[in-house]
């Protein structure tokens, strides 16, 4: 059985725009600023926002805010600012690099993305995830790509705060091992952890999940922070070295791609790619003038690789 590729895409790119923000009027967003906004939208002050992990930030300004269903106000407020923030070169490349795409990133993609093809759909339409984003495919005639912290069409699902990670976390770990419900269907645990595994489960017309691709296929991150509040990709990040252990035929490993621009130094890089190294994780760090050409470097890189991977 051939290990196929597959990426996994965060927020990153979206520190790439500058290229056509005249061009098309995208803006450039950080997480810092977008909270540091949504803070003045939830009339509060936050002290020390830039020292505090993000994902604490936001349970605190749903915490002190006063205003009256300021979730679900800032949840549409986040979708709104994520979407501008997108550079159509950059996207349309990486989005064309592996069949399958997993992201972060709540609006990577709209329905008439043409790197996705034609009649982007629901890939488990049966399957209703308000909340949760474990089941959360669209597949085109070309490609699928997978939401796995939520998608700017269900501003519900967006993924920010540690409340919204916990309770996805024990949902992802429900149905690992024991399967999960959503309404009246019920879907059997991960094709993975049962007692013979399943390594071909998209070839069957049972649902699976992203987390099933995560933890089969070879992954390459890429624009992914991987700060340590990443609890679930972390945690998946082991189960995933733990089953490449147990059958190393079936299960592929990581890339984790790294970007260093010159004249920005990333707080305290070295050490967490020795932590991914340490787990077992391959890192290729590029460096380049920007963003932009960083990412672009990496795809150019990973192409002939995936080319290489399907003869």
């Amino acid at each position: 059985m051939t290990i196929q590729s597959t990426v996994l895409i965060g927020n990153g790119p979206n520190r790439a725009n500058e290229k056509d923000i005249l061009e098309v009027g995208n803006v450039e967003i950080s997480w810092h600023s977008l909270l540091a906004d949504l803070s003045k939208f939830a009339g509060i002050d936050i002290r020390n926002i830039d020292s505090k992990p993000l994902t604490l930030v936001f349970d605190e300004i749903l915490l002190r805010s006063r205003k009256p269903n300021v979730k679900l106000a800032l949840l549409k407020e986040v979708s709104n600012k994520i979407f501008l923030a997108r550079n159509a070169e950059l996207t349309k490349r990486l989005s064309e690099l592996t069949k399958v795409m997993l992201t972060t990133n709540y609006s990577w993609a709209t329905f008439d993305s043409p790197e996705f093809g034609l009649f982007l759909h629901k890939k488990f339409p049966e399957i209703n995830e308000n909340t949760f984003s474990i089941f959360r495919g669209f597949k085109g005639d070309k490609r699928e790509i997978w939401f796995i912290n939520g998608s700017s069409d269900t501003p519900t699902s967006l993924a920010l705060g540690y409340m919204q990670y916990a309770r996805h976390q024990t949902q992802i770990k429900n149905y690992l091992t024991g399967g999960v419900s959503y309404s009246k269907i019920k879907i059997p645990n991960s094709p993975l952890y049962r007692g013979i595994p399943q390594f071909d489960f998209d070839k069957k017309k049972e649902p699976y999940s992203w987390v099933d691709l995560f933890l089969r296929d070879h992954i390459h991150m890429i624009g992914l922070g991987m700060e340590y509040t990443e609890t679930i990709l972390w945690w998946l990040l082991i189960e995933k070295m733990h089953l490449q252990r147990k059958y190393p035929k079936y299960i592929g490993g990581v890339t984790y791609h790294q970007v260093d621009v010159k004249g920005k130094p990333e707080k305290n890089i070295d050490d967490k790619l020795n932590m991914l190294e340490d787990l077992g994780v391959q890192v290729n760090r590029v460096s380049a003038p920007s963003y932009f050409d960083g990412y672009m470097m990496i795809a150019d890189q990973i192409s002939p690789k995936v080319r290489k991977a399907k003869k």
